[in-house]
């Protein structure tokens, strides 16, 4: 049997059983990487961030290896050992695992990433943990997303006021979805490409309206409509207040 490599790294570039979050690194031979996250606190986990460098292999402008997942972010999804696209919070002594994307060159497996594993986490008691940088990027995060959301409530809201056509209306939300689509926008702020692509998808989706019938039909709005406005609530009540994001600094050791 392959021996298994594994790397850990916890916050701080401490190794200790006693960390609120550890994340290791597992390297497969026959798969994909993968970084293990694990919730050794007492305390539900509401979001992570993990990151890691890239192997430089004659390219200094590479990426970094970044993911975040917000329970307050609905289209956020993790995977655990039994369940994939499973949402978070993440129980206390519970884990999940991010997939790292990797180079598949002349038939063998190249890693793109390498320890050490950078993290930050937030609590559900509004405590925090990690790198107070990452820290600040997860929950700034949250801010981006809240603002697409009231934009996407705000173009929905108006549909009922407007005898648009639905090519015209879809295109709105994809021009919207294209103008954060940009290299030099760090991931965080172009959370809401995922909002508005699915936002997209569901209008799509929607069957052929008579000539002349309300687009998108009322109670689409409707439903769409409450869905933001729950969103909205959970990330206005959400923990650290989005009011702190450029002096939050981590709570948890």
């Amino acid at each position: 049997m392959a021996t298994l490599l594994k790397f850990a790294s916890v916050l701080f570039g401490v190794v200790s059983l006693n960390a609120q979050v550890m994340a290791i690194l597992n390297r497969f031979p026959a798969r994909s990487s993968e970084i293990e996250i694990r919730n050794n606190s007492t305390v539900t986990l509401m979001a992570f961030a993990v990151s890691m460098v890239p192997i430089q292999q004659g390219n200094a402008d590479s990426p970094p290896f970044i993911v975040f997942v917000d329970a307050v972010v609905s289209t956020d999804r993790i995977s655990s050992p039994h369940q994939l696209g499973a949402a978070m919070p993440l129980p206390p002594n519970q884990k999940c695992v991010v997939p790292v994307a990797e180079m598949v060159r002349g038939g063998r497996r190249l890693d793109l990433y390498e320890p050490p594993i950078t993290l930050a986490g937030v609590f559900a008691d509004g405590s925090t943990t990690g790198d107070a940088a990452l820290l600040s990027r997860l929950v700034s995060r949250r801010a981006s997303i809240l603002q697409a959301v009231e934009l996407a409530h705000e173009i929905l809201s108006d549909s009922g006021k407007h005898n648009v056509p639905p090519s015209q209306f879809i295109q709105r939300f994809r021009s919207t979805a294209d103008s954060l689509n940009h290299w030099y926008l760090p991931p965080e702020q172009q959370v809401g490409r995922v909002l508005y692509e699915s936002i997209i998808e569901k209008l799509m989706n929607l069957p052929q309206q008579q000539v002349g019938s309300a687009f998108p039909p009322t109670d689409f709005v409707e439903q769409a409509v409450r869905e933001l406005n729950r969103q909205r609530v959970a990330l206005l009540e959400s923990q650290p207040s989005l009011g702190t994001v450029a002096g939050i600094v981590p709570t948890r050791r």
